[in-house]
């Protein structure tokens, strides 16, 4: 399927926001997804990267067209679609593309994609592979010796900072 000739998934660093991946690890963590999970895209040159500042200059200094952003509800419409304008009137050959999500994605955020993770629930729905490991390093595995009841794997995670502490697997991130 070719959509563009180039697609780039752009990260924007905002310092005024504590986020969990610094943005290093989340350009590799996007182009780890761009390799495993899009196949489908074969035809276009997707890659990931990372700008400071206003998207509008970023995509000036790349030779954006075209900007794509996920929808997820009326409220990211709101949202979006001001921005947009604001976009419009800085970078009027810029124009925005909104995709909306899968129904079954609509209501996920990467707080509960955490919140679910750290209390021991199953994320492989919601995130792909790599972010399952990525966040289990995050959150510190240590050996315990106790085998995972799914998939027999002795790799687990102790959050020692919660009360009690919570063992998950490395590999299902369920509660072992």
């Amino acid at each position: 399927m070719t959509f563009c000739d180039k697609l780039i998934v752009a990260v924007g660093v905002n310092p005024a926001k504590k986020t969990l991946f610094s943005e290093e690890e989340r350009v590799k963590q996007i182009t780890s997804a761009i390799t495993s999970e899009l196949d489908f895209l074969t035809s276009t040159n997707v890659v990931a990267s990372s700008f400071q500042g206003l998207l509008v200059n970023y995509a000036k200094e790349v030779d954006a067209q075209i900007l794509i952003r996920g929808i997820r509800s009326v409220s990211d419409f709101e949202y979006e679609i001001n921005l947009a304008g604001i976009n419009k009137t800085l970078t009027p050959k810029l124009e925005t593309v909104f995709l909306p999500t899968s129904p079954e994605l609509a209501v996920v955020s990467s707080s509960m994609v955490k919140e679910i993770f750290k209390h021991g629930g199953d994320i492989k729905k919601f995130v792909p592979q790599g972010i399952v490991k990525d966040l289990g390093d995050k959150f510190g595995f240590v050996k315990t010796g106790k085998t995972c009841s799914k998939c027999g794997k002795s790799d687990n995670l102790k959050l020692t900072d919660d009360k009690p502490p919570f063992t998950y697997c490395r590999v299902c991130g369920v509660v072992v």
